[in-house]
């Protein structure tokens, strides 16, 4: 899974400042013809470099930032009696404990977010976006309404090794500004105990409902979101909300199937089949908004023999290949693993608690597929078919969210009513008659 998570690291590293100018005079945003805030992400994310280099400079970067733990925090002024060791070092609290201090926060519950963050000398390069973007200064600045807001220090605007010809267009900046903020109020303790998070980003290819954050536990306890961005210090009050200032900057994520191609270390085989089958291009021209992906990985596809993988993959195969890959992807649902965008619904019921099932409808003839969400005290398992279990939940997309999982879902054959779950190697006629009744033949037989 490291590439997966280095995946969501690059987003950080890619975005375009110039460090070593002043930064009350870095600015982002150009004038450009209007388009809609999905496609400027996308296009954003299409013009990357080689994401290999990304991934490098990014691990490299994680790895310093661990030696020096507090840099980013040392003489942050929010409160100058911050909860940290005689090093500038923040504390790290276990997952079960609030934060320190009785829950005492620092901050002014006098001034606005966007007041804080403006007077704040380690936010001015992102309060400098803000306040060029009159919707998001006015949602900042709105006392009627509670907020939270991970607002990047200026330390996270530097070393970024992507720069291209052009800055991002306004729509980007946009998106990327609504991505940091919450509606309502999350505090350290909120986060921590969630495992996706609602954004004021609500984008047309999720169906208007909120992009989310991934939020997961990093190096000693820290809270991290989207895997690289870590909360450096939290609980800052405001008087219409709370601020939690982060490392790294968040950029709404890419599609699903860019999440895929950008990954070949993990998914080049599962990218393949969506290729050689054609389904790429139909998903792409789907009118659905936002879907479920269990992206098999390399190593799941190696499971099923050598034989099996030779013939899935050749011109007799490639109707039997599409039915599998067919059953891993669902259309105009999104799953996650604490909130369900379920599109026979106006707004997307969330769960946290306990254990609750979804039978999801599949490209496959509308084959249902079993999922069980399973929670006990803050960990969170998701289950497929009743065997199958996600490797890696909620890699959230702009069209969706991508689960990973280590084998390969083969459909139930009609007449059984029940799938064979084992993990093992496949005959190329056992597969021929288990798949045959979804691709119209029934047993097949080569002549």
């Amino acid at each position: 899974m490291k590439h997966l998570t280095l995946l969501f690291a690059a987003t950080a590293a890619a975005l375009v400042v110039h460090p070593e100018g002043n930064p009350q005079q870095t600015s982002l945003v150009e004038d450009k013809p209007q388009v809609a805030v999905q496609d400027a992400v996308q296009t954003w994310w299409n013009s990357l470099p080689n994401p290999e280099s990304l991934f490098t400079a990014i691990e490299s970067r994680i790895k310093t930032s661990l030696q020096h733990v507090g840099d980013v925090t040392k003489g942050l002024d929010f409160d100058p009696d911050s909860d940290s060791d005689d090093d500038g070092h923040p504390h790290p609290h276990p997952p079960h404990h609030p934060p320190r201090r009785g829950g005492r926060h620092h901050g002014d519950k006098t001034k606005t977010i966007y007041e804080l963050i403006k007077d704040n000398k380690y936010t001015t390069k992102f309060a400098k976006l803000v306040e060029e973007n009159d919707e998001i200064k006015s949602l900042l600045d709105d006392t009627e309404h509670n907020h939270t807001l991970f607002v990047p220090t200026d330390k996270a605007f530097e070393g970024i090794p992507h720069k291209p010809k052009e800055p991002p267009s306004k729509e980007f900046i946009l998106s990327l500004l609504k991505y940091h903020a919450l509606p309502g109020l999350y505090t350290a303790r909120h986060v921590l105990h969630s495992h996706t998070l609602p954004t004021e980003l609500s984008p047309d290819s999720l169906g208007d409902h909120p992009q989310r954050l991934r939020v997961s536990l990093g190096f000693l306890f820290s809270i991290r979101l989207n895997l690289y961005s870590k909360i450096v210090l939290s609980n800052i009050e405001a008087k219409n909300g709370v601020i939690h200032a982060v490392d790294g900057i968040l950029v709404p994520p890419p599609s699903q199937a860019k999440i895929i191609s950008l990954l070949p270390g993990s998914f080049s085989t599962f990218s393949l089949g969506l290729e050689k089958t054609g389904l790429a291009d139909d998903l792409s021209k789907s009118d659905e908004a936002g879907g479920t992906l269990f992206a098999p990985t390399n190593r799941a596809f190696q499971k099923l023999g050598p034989g099996a993988n030779a013939f899935l993959f050749s011109e007799r195969g490639k109707k039997y290949l599409k039915a599998i890959l067919k059953y891993h992807v669902v259309l105009g649902e999104t799953l996650y693993s604490d909130a369900f965008y379920n599109k026979k619904k106006d707004d997307g019921d969330e769960e946290t608690n306990g254990y609750w099932h979804v039978d999801l409808p599949t490209q496959l003839d509308d084959k249902p597929l079993a999922v069980d969400v399973k929670s006990w005290k803050g960990f969170v398992e998701i289950v497929l078919n009743g065997f199958t279990k996600v490797a890696f939940k909620d890699g959230v997309a702009s069209d969706g969210v991508v689960h990973v999982i280590n084998s390969v879902l083969i459909p139930p054959h009609k007449h059984h009513g029940e799938a064979d779950e084992t993990e093992r190697e496949y005959s190329v006629e056992e597969l021929k008659e288990r798949l045959g009744p979804y691709v119209g033949g029934g047993e097949v037989r080569d002549l």
